[in-house]
């Protein structure tokens, strides 16, 4: 049982941790392995200094995500110890799901604070154009999900 949670507590942090990047703000599906998360921004247009900013920003909410990320991990290891008490308090229990409710509810609002804090720094043509693609590469995706389902 408990080799069972604590791969579940492995894939709730990596879960965590891979929606660090910027292009988690904007794209539906995420970046593809290896592919730049700036480049949903290149192809809408962007120029070199807004590139510049839109980096910093991503590394500066990287960072802090990290260490929320972190954080998540502990009160998670943490939850598993009081889970496996043979007659946890309820006040216990409750009160480290709020602590993991809370950093998770953080890291959402953080992540779309990002996505805001992005769009700020485009113009309205690169708007339009990145919101075009988002919608593109959704739709992309679903046909893709589709054409595996039916594949099975």
């Amino acid at each position: 049982m408990k080799l069972r949670f604590e791969g579940i507590l492995a894939a709730a942090t990596l879960a965590v941790l891979a929606t660090t990047s910027a292009a988690w703000a904007q794209q539906p599906q995420g970046p593809g392995e290896g592919e730049d998360p700036v480049s949903i921004y290149k192809e809408a247009g962007i120029n070199a200094d807004q590139e510049g900013q839109i980096r910093k920003l991503a590394r500066e909410f990287e960072s802090a995500q990290r260490v929320r990320s972190k954080t998540v991990y502990g009160y998670l290891r943490e939850m598993s110890e009081i889970q496996l008490e043979p007659d946890p308090a309820e006040e216990k229990v409750l009160a480290k799901q709020k602590d993991i409710n809370d950093i998770t509810a953080t890291m959402a609002n953080e992540r779309v604070k990002l996505m805001l804090k992005i769009r700020a720094i485009l113009t309205p043509e690169q708007k339009q154009r990145l919101v075009k693609l988002i919608k593109e590469k959704a739709e992309a995706a679903a046909r893709a999900r589709e054409g595996a389902r039916s594949m099975q």
